[in-house]
């Protein structure tokens, strides 16, 4: 019995301490790479499925869709926060903008929530305008409907340069409201491993 038991101590012991080899290399301290970008939002792209409160915010658990624009860093500060997109639904700054982003998810809250985690989404940034979806890094977790707090999100994967990438994501809303098209504008920092 007791060889048994050492047997089994030593086995544990080798398989734990190989874990925690593996988790040590999986990811370095530091990331390889760090970008950074500005999406404004084109809320004349949002669409929704399910019902509105009194307010007309679509409802806690409704899915939705909704596209925009990615400029480079600091294009919103330099513009003005709630800039980048037009009434129309156009990009504002057309010769600026780097790709397109695309977000789809479910309401955690009603849609007018002020506070909180509001949506858990899936988030793809196509960086190719010329071939969509060679380009691409998406990411994936719970947005905060607080405007200038940032929240981290996981980097799930990606295409072309970006293919297999790993890291995380941090985002914040700004402005304090909604662009001409009722839409969010935010900026971005990818820290890819």
């Amino acid at each position: 019995m007791f060889f048994t038991r050492h047997r089994l101590l030593t086995a544990c012991a080798v398989g734990t301490l190989g874990f925690l080899g593996l988790m040590e290399t999986a990811s370095p301290a530091t990331p390889s790479r760090t970008i950074k970008c500005d999406v404004a939002m084109d809320g004349t792209s949002f669409f929704f499925e399910g019902g509105t409160n009194d307010a007309g915010a679509p409802l806690n658990g409704t899915p939705f869709v909704i596209q925009g624009y990615i400029y480079p860093e600091g294009t919103l500060a330099q513009n003005g926060l709630l800039s980048g997109v037009l009434p129309n639904g156009a990009p504002e700054f057309p010769g600026l903008v780097m790709g397109t982003w695309i977000c789809r998810g479910w309401h955690l809250q009603d849609g007018n929530a002020q506070s909180g985690p509001v949506v858990a989404t899936v988030q793809t940034f196509d960086f190719d305008l010329n071939e969509p979806g060679r380009e691409t890094i998406t990411t994936d977790g719970i947005e905060l409907a607080d405007f200038n707090v940032s929240f981290d999100r996981a980097i799930t994967g990606g295409t072309g340069s970006y293919e297999g990438v790993e890291g995380s994501h941090r985002q914040i809303y700004v402005g304090n409201g909604l662009n001409v098209t009722g839409g969010f504008n935010t900026s971005f920092e990818f820290e890819i491993y």
